[in-house]
């Protein structure tokens, strides 16, 4: 137990946990790239990474990657097929894990990283980077795994822009529009851990980390949030995990 830890630092260890050793993870640009690292320096050696990018990667990275077209992905890389490839692959069903952050998260897994705001009056509509291939992500990944930071205004009952699916309206949604994925999986924040009911399709709060509560989680959510009847703290990161962590981001792009 060391407690000298930031929430994001815990965040990115936790999220990382969530990936199985051997799966192609198709990470999308941000705290992803940094979740991806730590698991390939960690516990998941044999992960097969793409990007929207185009790079392919059995072996860490030299670098940290900002973006997903950053030469740190394609340096001493294992293929470089271009954008078509990776997402044909992602199309054709051959990835495990889509791997997304974003700007909002409701309680449906839907995922906005386009901009907040009224879109039908664009004075009021501000406008982010954009989704890149998150909608394809979302839609054809087996399982997505998202990681956002928590307050209010991410955390909503309805995202103003839908720019990646999760069970859009409930159950049976995905389904009706033919999507081959599976749907959202586990979201990580910087408070604690989600996972969705399986007949609801509704996030519910399944750990909290250490230092929060549920109160202090629900008051950082802008809807009804379910939480699970064993919900439970989450496992400080250890010294060793922290230490590499802080190697992979030495200045705290990500981690600040």
């Amino acid at each position: 137990m060391t407690g000298n830890f930031k929430p994001t630092e815990l965040m990115v260890i936790r999220c990382a946990q969530e990936i199985i050793d051997g799966e192609v993870v198709f990470a999308g640009v941000g705290l992803p790239l940094l979740v991806i690292g730590f698991a390939m320096a960690t516990h998941a050696k044999n992960i097969i990474l793409f990007t929207e990018g185009g790079s392919i990667r059995a072996t860490p990275p030299p670098g940290l990657a900002i973006t997903v077209d950053d030469p740190a992905l394609f340096c001493k890389g294992d293929g470089t097929f271009g954008m078509l490839a990776t997402m044909a692959a992602l199309q054709r069903g051959e990835v495990d894990v889509a791997f997304i952050g974003g700007a909002q998260i409701d309680k449906y897994g839907n995922i906005n990283s386009t901009g907040v705001g009224n879109w039908n009056k664009p004075e009021t509509f501000t406008y982010f980077a954009g989704s890149g291939g998150a909608s394809d992500m979302a839609a054809c990944g087996k399982r997505i795994l998202a990681i956002i930071p928590q307050d209010p205004k991410r955390f909503v009952e309805r995202v103003d822009y839908l720019s990646a699916p999760g069970f859009l309206d409930g159950p049976g949604a995905r389904e009706r529009l033919d999507m081959q994925g599976n749907g959202p999986s586990v979201v990580v924040s910087t408070m604690g851990v989600y996972k969705f009911d399986s007949h609801t399709k509704e996030m519910y709060l399944s750990e909290y980390f250490p230092g929060q509560s549920v109160e202090k989680i629900r008051a950082n959510c802008s809807f009804d949030l379910d939480v699970a009847h064993d919900v439970k703290e989450t496992e400080e990161p250890s010294e060793d995990e922290l230490t590499i962590l802080r190697d992979l981001d030495p200045t705290s792009f990500y981690l600040s």
